[in-house]
């Protein structure tokens, strides 16, 4: 039997505002396992909040790529699929701790240089985008 989560009491984007923030505050203090996870979860609300606007399927670890990449697309903005690569790398730190906190500094600006683009990225596109494709890549 599957259970579905409640919706949460914030907005996804309320969320991703308050984990950037929070992640700043991590990296500052000079936790790099906090900075890194705070930076990954601020970018999957900002993206989970556009995806629950259009009705997308968001539920998945592999639809925040499929996510990204669409609108990477639909807005014609390559930098946002590249940035959020980058924002994928501070998850994996979470649980390597391979980065520096110089690494980290970098990241979290393109972390927000992403949030701004996911933003510029929704009112572009409009009220009624195509969907992403879900399907499987072949490997």
């Amino acid at each position: 039997m599957v259970t579905i989560q409640p919706d949460p009491i914030e907005s996804h984007d309320i969320h991703a505002a308050r984990l950037m923030r929070h992640a700043w505050e991590q990296l500052e203090l000079g936790d790099r396992l906090q900075a890194s996870e705070k930076c990954w979860g601020a970018v999957v609300h900002a993206l989970k909040a556009i995806a629950r606007k259009h009705g997308w399927r968001h539920r998945a670890h592999a639809h925040n790529n499929v996510i990204a990449f669409h609108l990477s697309e639909l807005a014609g903005d390559p930098l946002i699929y590249l940035l959020y690569d980058a924002a994928q790398a501070m998850h994996t730190n979470y649980y390597y701790d391979a980065k520096q906190l110089e690494e980290l500094r970098i990241n979290l600006r393109g972390a927000d240089d992403l949030l701004r683009r996911l933003a510029a990225a929704e009112r572009q596109i409009g009220s009624d985008p195509p969907a992403p494709t879900y399907a499987r890549r072949s490997r």
